[in-house]
């Protein structure tokens, strides 16, 4: 298993401090217009948000419990970060609220009490951020805001190193997965230099079987060879899911319970082309129904992991090389936190 840091999206307020061509405008009394601007970063090898490509953002301020901004979207234009109405700094403490990217979801973040995106039903193509600011005044240095990663990030890696057999994959899902749940903002700075300040997931329902690879037909398969596919990515982009805790795999009946791994899949002779599996004989519970295909499970509760966790990324590797022994294979998930950008 190997970690890294948790990936910081940092952007940044600025606090204008004079009027001129190039500064931001002034408002009643002196008041200084916030403005916004985002630091650029190397693109990691995951295809998670970063603050490069990072396009736009929404933004809720309050000050002395009465709201400043209110569902504001910030957006990239060139190098600036424009949105209106323009807001302007006043004398009292300014709490920030932002998430990436636009959603549909009606956010309840009143600046009181808990801020939360409600019944928030995950499609596992978004990489939600979050980022909250406590307290902020007016000043001449820029207000950080750190985006964090509301989601666990998962990719399922599959090779078969066996040069014996074929492995042509058709699907790939995960299974008994919660797709619904209502985010709560932290009640502290997201700063890189408090890691304790991380939001949180409750009222986690909607269990589902999500499809992460799908082969709308025979030329469309993936035939395994030595070198890991990363089966997550190119098609659906399927990868973002609800942190959550993982049960056991177990057999109830002619069905599967807990939470796996699926890959429907068949296995043919490399010299003759014979099919292998599965075959006649292969147990109902093992063949998807009206297709030619078999499933092969792999559970995503291992030794190593019992739960995703937010800001994390697993990796399951899997090897299919052993078509006589299916329920047999060996495998070794490994789990990536995300890589801490330092601009």
């Amino acid at each position: 298993m190997k970690a890294f840091a948790l990936l910081s999206l940092t952007t940044l307020l600025l606090a204008a401090n004079a009027c001129s061509d190039n500064e931001a405008p002034a408002g009643m009394n002196g008041q200084h217009a916030i403005s916004f601007n985002a630091v650029a970063s190397k693109q990691p090898r995951s295809a998670a948000t970063t603050t490069a490509s990072l396009k736009s953002f929404v933004v809720y301020a309050f000050t002395g419990s009465k709201p400043l901004m209110e569902n504001v979207t910030v957006s990239r234009d060139g190098g600036l970060w424009t949105y209106t109405p323009i807001a302007y700094w006043p004398e009292t403490p300014v709490n920030f609220y932002a998430f990436s990217p636009d959603i549909s979801n009606s956010s309840q973040i009143t600046g009181v009490g808990s801020n939360m995106i409600p019944g928030y039903v995950n499609s596992g193509d978004i990489d939600l951020l979050y980022a909250v600011n406590i307290g902020e005044y007016e000043k001449p240095t820029p207000v950080a805001i750190n985006f964090r990663h509301a989601f666990s990030k998962v990719d399922v890696m599959l090779s078969s190193t066996n040069v014996d057999i074929q492995v042509k994959v058709s699907h790939v899902s995960l299974c008994n997965i919660y797709t619904t749940g209502t985010f709560l903002f932290p009640q502290a700075t997201t700063s890189p230099a408090d890691p304790e300040a991380v939001g949180s997931w409750a009222d986690l329902k909607a269990n589902q079987k999500l499809l992460i690879f799908y082969a709308i037909d025979n030329e469309s398969q993936i035939t395994l060879n030595s070198h890991p596919a990363n089966l997550t990515e190119g098609t659906l982009n399927v990868q973002f899911f609800l942190p959550q805790q993982l049960s056991k795999v177990d057999l109830a009946g002619n069905d599967y319970v807990g939470n796996f791994i699926q890959v429907d899949c068949e296995i043919f002779d490399t010299s003759s082309g014979a099919k292998l599996w599965p075959k006649s004989d292969t147990p109902s519970y093992m063949l998807v129904p009206q297709t030619d295909l078999g499933r092969i499970i792999f559970p995503l509760k291992t030794s190593n992991v019992d739960e995703w966790k937010m800001g994390y990324s697993y990796v399951y590797n899997i090897a299919i090389n052993n078509p006589s022994v299916l329920d047999a294979i060996e495998f070794e998930p490994t789990v990536d936190e995300y890589a801490e950008i330092n601009p």
